[in-house]
């Protein structure tokens, strides 16, 4: 996770300690979903184009639990946690 957005959020005190491991974990799967694309555009051996697409699944996955449980939680997460222009899903 970026380490100014860490610090940021770390030093909110709008969120309990439990929802910020929550909001952290959501970011940092968002950027493993984000290297298993770039991982997935630089190789060429069909084995690991199928392993790339396994690793991108696998963060979606660990994404939409995380979203479920921040939903759950009912934690509202500030758009200064999550950067423009991110593709996810």
């Amino acid at each position: 996770m970026n380490n100014d957005l860490k610090l940021k959020l770390k030093k909110d005190k709008g969120y309990t300690d439990e929802e910020k491991k929550i909001i952290a974990s959501i970011i940092e799967t968002i950027e493993e979903i984000e290297r298993a694309r770039a991982y997935f555009e630089m190789v060429k051996d069909p084995r690991l184009v199928d392993y790339a697409i396994y690793m991108e699944e696998a963060a979606k996955a660990k994404y939409m639990y995380l979203l479920n449980e921040a939903k759950n939680k009912n934690i509202k997460i500030e758009f200064k946690y999550m950067l423009q222009g991110r593709n996810v899903v």
